[in-house]
């Protein structure tokens, strides 16, 4: 498990490395790690905005929440409001396919972004994602 979560954060550093070089403000990555029945998305994020990220899995007999955080981006000493990325990450349970709705936005009010991700998970439980919608 420990050698699992290494290789996640890695990939994660990699990820938000790309994606800094590539100005990119609002780019959802999703990718897997050693384990194919877990899948993660990372958004970015601004929490300090009164805006986070929600999930909701239509078939939680498929698909599962394993964690779901925030990690803020570094800032220069005394600098508030500082971005980041929220991290989702998903474990195959059953053979099948599911969706997981990703909403960002305040309590309360409609979501200000909202993405949807199909899953289907294999015999072997081997987990696939695909964006089948962005707002």
């Amino acid at each position: 498990m420990k050698k699992l979560l290494i290789i996640a954060v890695l990939v994660t550093a990699v990820c938000a490395l790309v994606l800094t070089a590539c100005g990119s403000t609002s780019t959802a990555v999703a990718s897997q790690v050693a384990d194919p029945s877990i899948t993660f998305v990372v958004l970015d994020s601004n929490p300090t905005t009164g805006y986070t990220w929600s999930c909701s899995i239509k078939d939680s007999a498929v698909l599962s929440l394993v964690s779901d955080n925030y990690t803020q981006d570094e800032a220069p000493a005394g600098m508030t409001g500082v971005g980041g990325k929220h991290k989702f990450v998903f474990q195959g349970k059953k053979a099948g396919s599911t969706e997981a709705t990703l909403s960002y936005g305040r309590a309360n009010q409609k979501a200000q972004q909202k993405r949807v991700y199909k899953f289907t998970v294999g015999q072997e439980l081997s987990t696939s994602l695909e964006l089948i919608s962005a707002e």
